[in-house]
């Protein structure tokens, strides 16, 4: 190297010797002394720790602005002045600058394509990125293709996909039930798909402009202030009841409306009465009519002779 340059660089207040270091054609020589510029930063920061450690002790009578700038001055220059190799810092830096350029990219047809998973069939109500959406175990047996002869039937075949969703949510699988219950009859007016289908949709839950899989369109009656009224509306359907009950808790946990509702979905009464505040359904009795089945004498019954 230029001893004109690897002397200027050894002035710290000299920034033009060390840009014209990137001009240097004896690579070998710049880039060692890039590496000896590495190893002086590093001694500047352990000088600058050190004075800070000692303020307390140089501060006072013999203190001021002046003696700072010319001990920091007198510092930058101490740390170009030490022996090159005082600390082996250099040396590491310039073995690796030797191994990045040593290094040969991959050609292009070498890139590993990317992989990708299967997704799960359920798609959330709404994307949320604090919430991880509820979905099936690979293993989970789907519960498609499936008719209830009887309360007790109603309950039998649905407790384990109610068990499994209310375990996302800390409720009881039994109020779940009682709402899907109270929402379909006993599992005997669910929503069709088309003409001989079934949409699986036990909780009724409409379709927004967020949901982007299947809908069955059927007439619907509403409580608007006390009235009731038939409208066309469009719900949700889904492949199996299983996908219905965890979309109805994705529903619930990717609403900051339903909020209150989940802080309280260990105490069925308080959670059904907060869903029916945050306007989950327009029946203003609907809270009640849930909570009657849940606490029905024979309800209760059934549910202890599943468990």
């Amino acid at each position: 190297m230029d001893s004109k340059i690897a002397y200027n660089t050894r002035i710290y207040a000299d920034l033009q010797g060390l840009k014209q270091l990137q001009y240097e054609k004896n690579t070998d020589a710049a880039k060692k002394e890039v590496s000896q510029q590495f190893e002086s930063l590093l001694m500047q920061m352990v000088l600058h720790s050190m004075r800070d450690a000692n303020k307390s002790f140089s501060s006072g009578l013999f203190g001021s602005s002046q003696m700072d700038l010319y001990q920091d001055m007198f510092d930058k220059q101490l740390s170009l002045m030490l022996p090159k190799s005082g600390l082996g810092f250099a040396e590491i830096v310039e073995k690796n600058i030797d191994q990045m350029q040593n290094a040969k990219p991959l050609p292009d047809n070498n890139v590993a394509a990317p992989t990708f998973t299967q997704p799960q069939k359920i798609t959330p109500a709404v994307n949320h990125p604090a919430v991880r959406p509820a979905v099936l175990p690979l293993q989970e047996k789907s519960t498609t293709q499936m008719t209830f002869d009887s309360p007790e039937d109603f309950i039998k075949k649905l407790w384990p996909s109610a068990k499994l969703a209310a375990s996302f949510i800390g409720a009881s699988p039994a109020i779940l039930l009682a709402q899907a219950a109270l929402e379909t009859n006993w599992g005997k007016s669910i929503l069709p798909q088309g003409k001989s289908g079934s949409s699986y949709n036990l909780f009724n839950i409409k379709a927004g402009s967020s949901w982007t899989n299947k809908t069955t369109t059927v007439a619907s009656l509403e409580q608007r202030n006390g009235v009731l009224v038939k409208e066309k509306s469009d719900f949700r359907s889904y492949d199996s009841y299983d996908e219905s009950f965890l979309d109805y808790i994705n529903l619930l946990r990717q609403n900051e409306r339903y909020s209150d509702a989940l802080n309280k979905a260990n105490n069925p009464e308080q959670f059904t009465h907060a869903l029916q505040n945050a306007g989950y359904a327009t029946d203003e009795n609907y809270a009640k009519k849930v909570m009657d089945i849940f606490s029905s004498q024979n309800f209760k019954s059934l549910i202890a002779s599943i468990k």
